[in-house]
């Protein structure tokens, strides 16, 4: 075999392995999206290809190879005719599937929300238009008889195409998400991004696409020479280097291995590497992978915090590490395999120039085209399709995963699951389908299940509450029943003691006054419990009138006085300057005073025993009134405070065996006041006595919690 058959040979083999690289994407990409998008990916990368051929042997080849005019487009093998050289047929063949390389990337950047015929539009604008154009700055002149670009005039060199091919898609993507914005959720949460259906299927992309790098570098040389091994070399290299650098900083950054962050760092290693591998070491290389890894990683956090989303980091990787891989020919490069003759500087000039006018012609002309094709023809599909997914709503096409998925999202909005899921049987999707229906059997059975305990717990809730009807109907028949005898006997006992005051009788007073006292205890009694009675059958009733309160304290005053005295205490009234009514049950509110005030008496002994009455006006126009009953008595432990105001209990057993009581009278003033829209709270220590707070709202309409309180001045009533 010749060494030209050798060279054609071997460039139409790296073309085969370049070609290989749309299957990678096509895996990557789909892999990295949803479910819902992935066929629409699939479908992307295979028209991209076929459509960018097409473009390319008709136009962008001769755009891109012709002979020069002007150092700014080329002219001539326009519907190229592969029967004239063997030699340029193959050069055909490998930079056809460069071009198919460039626009490929695009897809995966717009994922998940462009309009198929709009990809397709941008497929024709790229691969006729921007891609050939600067490939020809970049690139003219490599065809023997042809006359350079106007960048390679200047000694930029790109050997493979970290800028060419992947800066000049990366740009043109990065133009695209920029206009047709966000995925629908994606931006929403941090913590909650949208993520890649099969990272199994994306990780074998990746590989596929190492794979292919090798004919892409390799078959640059354009000839089966001794550069060759050296190139793919470092092809490999810096690709693993980018790999595991992209990988640590993804630990170190989340504190665990992220895919998404490995594969884009391998693929920025490689990318980078394309433009230098055939004139860096590799040492060198190595180093390239590294700084190609963390400018890969922290590019897509930079987009994230620009607010651009890009599904599959396509621009951080091929746009940020092409340019970064175009840089280093200079940085790290070795100036003897320039062959520019140009100094490390002005190499680095050279290469700087190229990278901003890769920039602003890809980035600018995609960006102007774009804004103008969205306003006939809207890009980006509507919030609808998008959620429904473009498998279904671009092309019509749909999975068993998809149809399950559209069975269940029906039973959900219906809000029925009475009809199963459809079961194809021998598949994995199947067995999920009929494993959702066993769920669904069960749920139903335990549905049943509850019904009838619910059932049950009804009648059971019916049955207690007959219960506490004939309860309370009993409590209160027993206690008008015991009324009209115990008044009798009241009458007649006072009747004898009258007698008693004029002679001698039969009956000792005292015997007369213990069942005087008996009478009046055991009337106490019936009363508190028939008040609990009506309170607990919703049956209590207020009476809402217009009160006087210096005059309900006077009588107050008068009532308790006995019970003041007897047992050695003082009683201090206190209210607010400005009090005159308060509109209340005046028959519940003076129960509660007294019930309070006979309390702290019974508890207190040669002591004081004071009520205070005041007025509390908040920010928000609310007024409350405030009884408070204070006495220094014995008082009460934390225990004893918090089962104070239970019906039939007091502190303990031994304070109702030594002062008396039935526990019912506090338990009384609490539901009274609520009744009222109010309540009554307690502040108490062992030794130093309690004080009984009871707040009212000044109509029974105004109940709403106050906010910051104004105190008023108090006097004493005398």
């Amino acid at each position: 075999m010749s060494k030209e058959s050798l060279d054609i040979a071997w460039m139409i083999i790296a073309a085969a392995f370049v070609m290989s690289m749309q299957l990678g994407f096509c895996f990557l990409e789909s892999g990295m999206v949803r479910a819902k998008n992935s066929i629409n990916v699939a479908i992307k990368n295979l028209a991209d290809f076929c459509v960018s051929a097409a473009i390319f042997w008709l136009v962008g080849f001769g755009i891109m190879f012709g002979s020069s005019q002007w150092g700014l487009f080329g002219s001539g093998f326009f519907f190229f005719q592969t029967d004239r050289d063997w030699w340029l047929a193959a050069f055909f063949i490998f930079q056809l599937v460069f071009c198919g390389t460039a626009i490929t990337i695009i897809s995966g950047a717009v994922a998940e929300r462009m309009r198929f015929n709009a990809y397709l539009v941008i497929t024709v604008f790229t691969s006729g238009l921007v891609y050939p154009f600067f490939g020809h700055w970049a690139w003219g002149g490599i065809i023997p008889g042809t006359e350079s670009g106007w960048l390679a005039k200047l000694g930029f060199l790109d050997f493979a195409g970290s800028t060419v091919v992947h800066s000049t898609g990366g740009w043109v993507a990065l133009a695209a998400v920029i206009i047709i914005g966000p995925r629908v959720g994606q931006l929403d949460s941090p913590e909650r991004k949208i993520q890649g259906h099969n990272l199994t299927l994306a990780a074998a992309g990746v590989l596929v696409l190492w794979f292919g790098w090798i004919g892409f570098n390799g078959g640059s040389t354009l000839e089966f020479n001794n550069d060759v091994p050296k190139v793919i070399a470092n092809t490999i290299i810096s690709g693993a280097f980018g790999g595991v650098t992209a990988m640590l900083t993804a630990y170190f950054y989340y504190k665990q291995t992220r895919a998404a962050a490995l594969m884009n760092g391998i693929i920025g290693g490689l990318v980078s590497i394309t433009s230098c591998c055939n004139v860096v070491s590799a040492p060198s290389a190595a180093l390239i992978g590294v700084a190609a890894g963390i400018i890969c990683f922290y590019g897509m956090h930079l987009l994230e915090k620009m607010k651009i989303d890009d599904a599959v980091g396509a621009v951080s990787a091929h746009a940020f590490c092409g340019a970064w891989g175009t840089i280093a020919v200079a940085l790290l490069g070795e100036p003897e395999r320039w062959s520019t003759g140009l100094s490390r500087s002005d190499q680095l000039t050279a290469q700087l120039l190229g990278i901003a006018t890769c920039f602003v012609w890809s980035f600018g002309t995609a960006y102007v085209f774009f804004k103008l094709l969205n306003k006939f023809t809207k890009l980006r599909v509507t919030e609808e399709e998008e959620l429904a997914g473009l498998n279904v709503s671009e092309h019509g096409a749909t999975t068993e995963l998809i149809d399950l998925i559209t069975e269940m999202d029906r039973q959900q909005r219906a809000g029925t699951f009475a009809k199963r899921v459809h079961v194809e049987p021998h598949t994995e999707v199947g067995q999920i389908a009929a494993e959702y229906n066993r769920v669904l059997n069960r749920i139903e059975e335990e549905f049943k299940k509850r019904e009838i305990a619910t059932q049950k717990a009804r009648e059971s809730q019916a049955d207690a509450i007959r219960a506490n009807e004939v309860k309370s109907d009993f409590l209160a028949n027993m206690s008008h029943e015991l009324r009209t005898p115990l008044g009798i006997i009241m009458g007649y006992v006072e009747l004898i003691q009258e007698d008693l005051k004029d002679g001698e009788a039969m009956v000792q007073p005292e015997d007369l006054t213990t069942i005087s006292n008996a009478g009046h205890h055991l009337l106490h009694l019936i009363n508190g419990v028939l008040d609990i009675s009506k309170i607990e059958s919703g049956q209590m009733e207020v009476y809402p009138v217009s009160v006087d309160i210096k005059h309900l304290l006077k009588e107050l005053k008068l009532t308790v006085q006995p019970l003041i005295k007897e047992n050695n205490n003082s009683l201090l009234v206190e209210m607010s300057e400005g009090i005159d009514h308060l509109v209340a049950d005046e028959v519940k509110l003076q129960q509660c005073l007294l019930n309070l005030l006979s309390n702290a008496a019974k508890f207190t002994k040669n002591g004081t025993i004071t009520l205070r009455v005041y007025r509390k006006s908040w920010n928000n126009g609310i007024e409350s009134f405030y009884f408070e009953v204070e006495d220094t008595g014995i008082g009460m432990n934390e225990a004893q405070t918090e089962m104070i105001f239970q019906a039939f209990t007091q502190a303990d057993t031994s304070t109702t065996r030594k002062y008396g009581g039935t526990g019912l009278g506090l338990a009384i003033t609490k539901s009274f006041c609520q009744i009222m829209g109010g309540d009554v709270t307690v502040t108490t220590e062992v030794g130093k006595g309690s004080c009984f707070k009871m707040r009212l709202p000044t109509n029974l309409e105004a109940q709403e919690e106050p906010v910051v309180l104004e105190v008023e001045s108090t006097i004493a009533i005398k």
